[in-house]
């Protein structure tokens, strides 16, 4: 948590005698100090930028695709990973979407998607990316 408290001297605001000072115009402010509190926050879950290029695995341990995207809903949750599935360095491959909650850490720097194989992913109809 941070917190800052500013104070603000402001010239006009009756700080002034009363008399003719009062008809000056503001001639500018300055921040006199600065609190600030941190705490330290621990957060528990899975970076975005090790999962996008993670290989995807079955239960089987076949590869059957990569993590290309994950789209975060409104309210801030992973929604769903987009997984790049077919081709060879990217050429005839298409992207599919899975619902995120469907995947599971793998051993290593990959995801399992139980029960998928590759044919069934490549039935899916592709991802289109609205501009």
């Amino acid at each position: 948590m941070v917190r800052i408290a500013v104070f603000v001297a402001a010239i006009a605001f009756g700080t002034v005698a009363a008399g003719a000072e009062n008809a000056a115009p503001i001639i500018g402010e300055t921040v006199l100090g600065v609190e600030v509190n941190v705490a330290k926050v621990v957060s528990k879950g899975y970076s975005a930028k090790r999962l996008i290029g993670a290989a995807v695995h079955n239960t089987s341990a076949e590869n059957i695709g990569t993590v290309y995207d994950l789209i975060v809903g409104v309210q801030g949750e992973v929604s769903l990973a987009i997984v790049e599935v077919g081709g060879f360095l990217g050429l005839g491959s298409k992207r599919v979407a899975v619902p995120a909650h469907m995947f599971v850490p793998g051993p290593a720097k990959d995801v399992i998607l139980a029960g998928a194989t590759e044919a069934a992913l490549n039935a899916m109809p592709a991802f289109l990316y609205k501009n």
